[in-house]
C-alpha cells in the first residue's frame, strides 16, 4: 500500500475533521505519507496544526460541485488529493516562479500515479491529472500557460467542427480532428497534457453541458422554493457551505 502513517504502517483510514461543520473543507488530524514506487521518493502531507493554516486543510478533490455527479470530491482519490493539496501549498510558497512550476510538474505526476495506485479508473485519473496540470500552467507558466490553454480551446473547436462537418458534409472532414494532436507536439513534453485536455473536452463536452444544465435547473427551483419559504436564497448556490448568518 503506497499510503502510510508516519510510523510506516498502512493507511487504513483518513482521519479528517469537517471545518466548519457546515463547510466543505477538512482538517487532516494525522499526517499522511506516500511512498512513490516509481521514484522511491517519500512525500508527506502534514496534519493541521503542524504549521499555520492552510497547512493540513483540504477540500479533498477540488471538483466543482455541479460536476460531483461525474467525479466525486472524495473516494479512492481522497488520499492523493490530500497529498496534492499539501504539495501545492508548498509550491505556492516558493518565491521563484520557475521553481514552483518545476515542483508542481513533479507533484502533478505523483498525483496521477497515486490515483492509479488507488484504483481510480484510467480515464478519470487522466482527467483529474489534466485539470490540475492546466491550473499549474495557468498559474506559474505566465504567457506560455495562457497560450497553451488558448491552443486547447482552438483544438476543442477543431475537433467539434470535424465531427459536425463529417456528419453533415463529408466523412473526410474527420481528418481535421488530427490537427490538434499534431499541433500539440510543438509543446514538447507538454504535448500529452494538450492532448489530454483537448479530446476529452471535445468529446465529453455535451455530457458536461447536460450535467450543468440539470444542476442549474434544480438550483433555480431550489432558489424559488427558498424565496417563497422566506429562507436564504444564497444557501442554494453552494449547498456544502452554510449561509453567513449561520456562522
Amino acid at each position: 500500500m503506497p499510503f502510510l502513517h508516519d510510523d510506516g504502517s498502512p493507511l487504513g483510514e483518513l482521519p479528517l475533521d469537517q471545518r466548519p461543520i457546515d463547510g466543505y473543507r477538512f482538517a487532516l488530524r494525522t499526517p499522511v505519507v506516500y511512498l512513490d514506487a516509481a521514484t522511491g521518493r517519500t512525500y508527506r502531507a502534514p496534519a493541521a496544526g503542524e504549521a499555520p493554516p492552510p497547512v493540513g486543510i483540504t477540500d479533498l478533490a477540488s471538483v466543482p460541485t455541479p460536476l460531483w455527479g461525474l467525479i466525486a470530491s472524495y473516494g479512492r482519490q481522497s488520499a492523493p488529493a490530500i497529498l496534492h493539496d499539501a504539495r501545492s501549498i508548498d509550491a505556492a510558497r516558493l518565491e521563484d516562479r520557475e521553481a514552483a512550476l518545476a515542483q508542481r510538474r513533479e507533484d502533478d505526476e505523483v498525483f496521477h500515479r497515486a490515483l492509479r495506485e488507488q484504483g481510480v479508473p484510467v480515464l478519470r485519473a487522466r482527467l483529474m491529472w489534466a485539470w490540475v496540470s492546466a491550473d499549474r500552467e495557468r498559474t506559474y507558466n505566465g504567457w506560455r500557460g495562457g497560450l497553451l490553454l488558448a491552443q486547447v480551446a482552438l483544438g476543442v473547436a477543431a475537433v467539434v467542427a470535424a465531427i459536425v462537418l463529417a456528419v453533415t458534409a463529408h466523412p473526410a472532414w474527420l481528418l481535421l480532428a488530427l490537427v490538434p494532436a499534431l499541433a500539440a507536439f510543438a509543446w514538447g513534453g507538454l504535448a500529452p497534457l494538450v492532448i489530454a485536455l483537448t479530446y476529452p473536452l471535445a468529446l465529453l463536452g455535451p455530457v458536461l453541458l447536460v450535467q450543468l444544465l440539470a444542476v442549474g435547473v434544480f438550483r433555480a427551483v431550489e432558489a424559488v422554493v427558498e424565496l417563497v419559504a422566506g429562507g436564504d436564497v444564497r444557501s442554494v448556490v453552494r449547498p456544502t457551505v452554510g449561509p453567513p448568518a449561520d456562522r
